[in-house]
């Protein structure tokens, strides 16, 4: 497949970000931080998962069901052996839940295999234009790695879209149950379209970088989080070239993946939780279910990209990852200061010898949108 890397970087750049477009130079700032920092994502992922303005789904890569009503944790077991960052922090705070976390998961078995796998379920919530209710755009993103070679391959699948809550659902019946919308410019259907892309090695899968951390540099890194942050941001100086406060977001972003969907040793999760722990403003949550119903325990962070809180939920037995969660943090470009913006759900993450179930590219599906920038058609019902 052609590599055309101008095409690839113009679909990732948000509409909003074009020079012709009069953009508050904050918005800028956190929009360019984010496209810094995003990790491999196609042009049709964009398509059919694109975030507003207040936030993006986590991706990596890679995040994600509202908490509304949490009960504050209560930690039981024993505090991890290495210091904490913070250990002024009150017990049940977001400092100490990352903590427990740390404890638990670097217990955890470390695995071993060929490829590192990972499968995520990912939405992100848009809101109907000219309706009163808002869908639930789905997608499911699967991963291999051959770890010995970094070579990657990516799969990704259209899950389709659906009412976001009861509220959406009785609306939308009572709008007629279309099941296409146009959103931004692109259609999204009820039923979804199954595969729509995926990439081997040599394909657009690994054309540009995008703020993804080599597997070959994970068994360089320390697992004392204060030497950790340093690394990162050294790897992070070197791959970007933008101001201290920007640079500093990315290693928030890449501390949550290694802390998330890389596959990291214990130990080396531990300390990515021990670095958040560490973070200004990091606050508990309490038990939460995740969007598949699993239980666990919950904290909450500034995000990195902009004016919305990032929510991390772990299982509460092992410390492992279960998913995230983008919520706004303010009122304003069409949502209210609480609303859910997008999820993700890791629905696997293992070691495996089964190899991808494919060796070459998908073709190319070409542009986002039309060469003028025309909208795809009305949404059929």
């Amino acid at each position: 497949m052609k590599n055309d890397i101008l095409h690839r970087l113009t679909a990732v750049r948000p509409a909003h970000l074009d020079p012709d477009r009069p953009t508050p130079s904050p918005v800028r700032e956190e929009e360019l931080a984010t496209v810094m920092s995003r990790p491999r994502a196609t042009r049709t992922a964009r398509a059919t998962a694109r975030p507003r303005r207040v936030g993006r789904p986590l991706v990596s890569g890679l995040a994600l069901a509202t908490a509304t009503a949490m009960a504050a944790v209560v930690i039981t077991h024993t505090a991890p052996e290495k210091p904490g960052p913070a250990p002024s922090a009150a017990p049940g705070s977001g400092s100490q839940v990352l903590l427990a976390a740390a404890s638990h998961v670097e217990q955890q078995p470390a695995g071993s295999g060929t490829y590192w796998y990972v499968e995520e379920h990912l939405g992100t919530l848009q809101k109907v234009p000219g309706k009163n209710y808002t869908v639930d755009v789905r997608t499911e993103q699967r991963y291999w790695t051959a770890a010995a070679k970094n070579r990657p391959w990516s799969q990704l699948l259209d899950l389709g879209a659906r009412p976001a809550t009861k509220a959406d659902e009785a609306a939308w019946k009572a709008d007629g149950s279309p099941t296409s919308w146009n959103l931004m410019g692109e259609t999204v259907t009820y039923a979804g379209r199954g595969e729509i892309q995926h990439d081997a090695p040599g394909g657009i899968a690994d054309v540009v970088k995008m703020g993804d951390l080599p597997l070959r540099l994970l068994a360089t890194l320390p697992t004392d989080e204060k030497a950790l942050r340093k690394r990162l941001f050294a790897l992070v100086d070197k791959d970007y070239n933008g101001p201290e406060e920007i640079l500093d977001r990315i290693v928030v972003d890449t501390a949550v993946r290694v802390a998330t969907t890389l596959p990291s040793t214990p130990a080396l999760r531990a300390a990515a939780y021990r670095l958040l722990a560490a973070e200004p403003g990091v606050r508990s949550l309490g038990d939460v279910e995740d969007h598949t119903g699993r239980t666990g325990y919950a904290v909450a962070l500034p995000s990195p990209h902009g004016p919305v809180e990032l929510r991390l939920i772990f299982d509460k037995s092992t410390g492992m990852p279960l998913g995230t969660e983008s919520v706004a943090t303010r009122s304003g470009d069409g949502v209210s200061k609480g609303e859910l913006q997008s999820y993700t759900t890791i629905t696997s993450m293992k070691w495996t010898h089964e190899a991808p179930p494919f060796d070459t590219d998908s073709e190319d599906p070409g542009p986002i949108s039309a060469p003028d920038g025309a909208p795809d058609p009305k949404p059929a019902r």
